[in-house]
């Protein structure tokens, strides 16, 4: 974190008129860290006002409102009820509420896969249980109902905004012209696409600090794969 915060300051200062990002992954993070930023800058209020701390979620709805329009976000309730339905739907299988609810969160919304094709050859990371295909099929019908849920009721995951926003990247000028993050082993999937779209190929774009010993918040994916 003390790296991350000055890293963030030095770019503020070593780059004039370009706007920074500061982000971690939750609000309480966001507002420890906009605390010690304004110890570190002191009286340089030219720097202060072009460095933007913000906690990933917050800022992945408030882009989106800015370039792509209002966003309602599905509820975990939401989800859950969409889950029960397409399973009654599904017929005869022996897949649990918690076994669907847990694929749905680390699999098909994390990694945002929205073809059969897509969740067929996708590696599950860190799920214990091994699918064949035929298996597979039956969850695919599954999850491609609650997806047609979501986008007939309006909703959008977290990682849909995230998706989203980094498909919108190569049409428009960037939010920020460089990133810093913080405790980045828990950003998600969608939020790397995200910044990677964000930095480009520009030089000093994107700055990761993190452990991934300390992970909490997501399960374990390759970067590779991004």
């Amino acid at each position: 974190t003390v790296v991350a915060l000055h890293r963030a300051v030095h770019l503020g200062r070593t780059m004039p008129d370009c706007r920074i990002l500061l982000a971690t992954f939750s609000e309480p993070l966001a507002h420890a860290l906009r605390i010690n930023v304004k110890r570190l800058i002191g009286n340089e209020p030219r720097v202060l006002e072009r460095l933007e701390v913000h906690a990933m979620g917050a800022l992945g709805l408030r882009l989106h409102q800015a370039q792509l329009g209002p966003v309602r976000l599905a509820s975990s309730e939401d989800v859950n009820t969409l889950l029960r339905e397409a399973a009654r739907a599904a017929g005869d299988h022996t897949f649990s509420p918690l076994f669907l609810r847990t694929e749905w969160d680390q699999v098909v919304d994390a990694w945002q896969l929205g073809t059969w094709e897509a969740y067929r050859d996708v590696q599950r990371l860190g799920r214990r249980t091994r699918l064949p295909q035929a298996r597979r099929e039956v969850l695919w019908a599954i999850f491609e109902k609650v997806r047609a849920g979501l986008k007939a009721r309006g909703l959008m995951t977290e990682s849909a905004v995230f998706q989203a926003l980094a498909n919108a990247q190569s049409d428009r000028a960037p939010a920020f012209d460089a990133a810093v993050v913080d405790e980045a082993q828990d950003i998600s999937i969608a939020q790397l696409r995200f910044l990677a779209a964000l930095g480009g190929s520009r030089p000093n774009a994107l700055f990761f600090s993190g452990d991934l010993g300390q992970r909490i918040f997501q399960q374990p994916f390759s970067w590779k794969a991004l």
